[in-house]
């Protein structure tokens, strides 16, 4: 019972360990605008070091256990963890229902989906490297490093040399048995520097037997070289193929919210607000009401309720600018918006025109630099007397602006003052 119950603590462990060896991959994905996968690789080393601590008992149990909760905690980390700090990252409100919304989008899961297989192949050699290790203390009863692999020694080659030439056996033709070898090895830790060679290539393996290769001997970091090099092109051709399938994927499915065409007729209610202004609104879109604060609504596409894929806000004021005074009105609003002294702003853009009821408006398009999350700006200023409308855009991935740009513009369209009788006269 004592040893099923330090098994459990022993597994709990490992579990906190492998979670804790995601964090330095997590941050760097979410707050340094880049996947570096190759993080990914100390996770099983650190779920390993968990179960040590909790002296868990090293059988042939243990490699089953690491490589499940190494798997765990990058599916964890990568579906859970990484979409709860993006959310939060934009000041969006965390929850299960937040989290499940951003998968509603093949961008998004595409993209996710790309860096977990990449991620989880990175914690597969990762996985293996430790359960190598554990597989050989296990065989010695000896704890041993991973770097203890690495050194050979002269006079390790010479013993091992001595155990093989008793048999001739240097090509596969001339292989012997393990027994064999073990038997004309004539050192206590002859297990160990059978593994040891085997892993660095000097003994091959052939149809169950082996056999030792000089010329690798002579030179070993040569062959390790062309050995990593291969495990490198084949990482980096499981990488492509990887992203080519990803990307298929995506755009084999459309996002929900792009999927209307230039032509498609989107149908829209009128909404009043306050008895003072009137605008339309998609009946495809909803209000999130979270978000509302006096004389200001925001609106969305009913799918998004995240506002990933565009908010609309709309709000009215006073101004000191009658109808007639426009101009002042337009070099107020210029004033603020061209001063803008934000580092990421590319552009600013300052257009004019008058909407389908007649009155002023002023469009400010502002674009701003951002490698992970490129965004547009849309303000349209509607010009009453004395009292000011204004429709904002903001989209966080501008490759999906279509849609939501040509539903504030139906908006400005139609956006009317509906309290005094001079307001557009």
């Amino acid at each position: 019972m004592e040893e099923e119950n330090n098994r459990s603590l022993a597994i709990l462990c490992s579990f906190i360990g492998g979670l804790i060896g995601t964090i330095p991959w997590i941050l760097i994905y979410v707050y340094g605008n880049m996947i570096v996968a190759i993080l990914a690789i100390f996770i099983a080393m650190a779920a390993w070091k968990g179960y040590n601590l909790a002296k868990g008992k090293t059988d042939k149990y243990v490699p089953t256990i690491i490589v499940a909760v190494s798997i765990a905690s990058v599916t964890i980390a990568t579906f859970i963890i990484i979409p709860a700090l993006l959310l939060l990252k934009e000041g969006s409100n965390v929850s299960i229902n937040s989290i499940k919304e951003l998968y509603e989008y093949s961008s998004f899961t595409s993209g996710i989906l790309r860096d977990y297989l990449i991620s989880l192949l990175f914690t597969g050699l990762g996985i293996s490297g430790v359960i190598t290790n554990m597989k050989n203390q296990i065989r010695t009863g000896k704890k041993v490093n991973l770097m203890d692999y690495a050194n050979i020694s002269d006079e390790e080659k010479e013993i091992m040399h001595k155990a093989f030439n008793k048999y001739g056996a240097f090509d596969k033709y001339s292989a012997i048995s393990q027994k064999d070898i073990l038997d004309g090895i004539d050192n206590e830790n002859k297990e160990f520097l059978l593994m040891k060679f085997t892993s660095n290539g000097i003994i091959k393996h052939y149809k169950g037997k082996y056999y030792y290769n000089e010329e690798i001997a002579k030179n070993p970091g040569k062959a390790n070289l062309k050995r990593t090099m291969k495990i490198v092109l084949w990482i980096v051709l499981i990488i492509i193929l990887i992203s080519v399938i990803t990307t298929i994927f995506s755009n084999n499915k459309k996002d929900n919210y792009n999927e209307s065409t230039p032509n498609e007729i989107i149908e829209y209610n009128e909404v009043i607000q306050d008895n003072k202004i009137s605008y339309l609104v998609p009946n495809n879109w909803i209000e999130i009401e979270k978000y509302r604060k006096d004389n200001i609504y925001y609106y969305t596409p009913s799918i998004d309720k995240t506002g990933y894929s565009g908010i609309i806000s709309v709000r009215y004021g006073n101004t000191d600018y009658a109808i007639d005074d426009f101009n002042e009105f337009k070099k107020a609003v210029k004033e603020i918006y061209e001063n803008d002294q934000d580092e990421e702003l590319l552009s600013t853009t300052i257009n004019e025109f008058k909407n389908e009821l007649d009155y002023n408006v002023l469009e400010i398009i502002m674009k701003y630099d951002d490698e992970t999350y490129p965004t547009t700006e849309y303000l349209y200023y509607i010009h009453g007397n004395n009292v000011y409308g204004l429709v904002y855009l903001t989209d966080y991935y501008s490759k999906y602006v279509k849609e939501p740009k040509k539903v504030a513009y139906a908006m400005v369209e139609q956006f009317n003052f509906i309290e005094g009788e001079n307001n557009n006269e």
